[in-house]
């Protein structure tokens, strides 16, 4: 196998191993995803952190964004989109989030750039996510009362904040789709302001 795909093989099995035990990744538990002998790792990586950070970047590129993105069409009702665009963001965002942590961890030792590198791409792809939700909304541009991009930003704090593992939510995934859409009040309340 030429190196580049030595290479990309090693990363692409690196990813969810990086996902599942950030720092604690080895380049044995590499080793045994990608199929290969430890010491290939060394012979395409000059270090562990070499290869975190080329797992990283691959991670956060705009082309596996963009095939996640094809791979995930909003179908159904506008409800039902907006619910599967949540989703699309809290799983990206869960798949991210152990790679910052390595990342920093990185950052510790001899990749200081890996930090503000996946900081950068991450800003990119959020860019590049809010414009996916844009677009995909656009046909519901008259019955939406709110900018297009400020609903994209609320759909994203959403898919933040149910992302997080700090909060323990009772709210499903329909909850939030049924909120961001129609808000926490019911229709037939009279709220008057205090």
């Amino acid at each position: 196998m030429p190196p580049e795909q030595r290479r990309a093989a090693i990363v692409e099995a690196s990813i969810p191993l990086l996902e599942r035990h950030g720092e604690a990744l080895t380049t044995r538990m590499v080793a045994e995803a990608a199929g290969v002998a430890e010491g290939t790792i060394f012979r395409v990586f000059d270090s562990l952190d070499d290869l975190i950070s080329a797992t990283i970047s691959e991670a956060l590129s705009a082309d596996r964004l963009a095939k996640r993105l094809a791979d995930t069409p909003l179908t159904g009702g506008i409800e039902a989109q907006t619910r599967t665009a949540i989703e699309l963001i809290e799983q990206y965002l869960h798949s991210v989030h152990t790679m910052f942590i390595a990342a920093h961890g990185a950052a510790k030792h001899t990749a200081p750039h890996a930090a503000q590198c996946a900081r950068t791409e991450l800003e990119a792809r959020t860019a590049e996510l809010d414009a996916w939700m844009t677009d995909h909304f656009a046909p519901y541009r008259d019955i939406i009362t709110i900018p297009l991009d400020a609903f994209a930003t609320l759909l994203r704090t959403f898919a933040v904040g149910h992302a997080s593992r700090f909060v323990a939510s009772s709210l499903t995934l329909d909850d939030l789709a049924r909120l961001a859409l129609h808000g926490a009040l019911r229709k037939d309340s009279a709220c008057s302001s205090d």
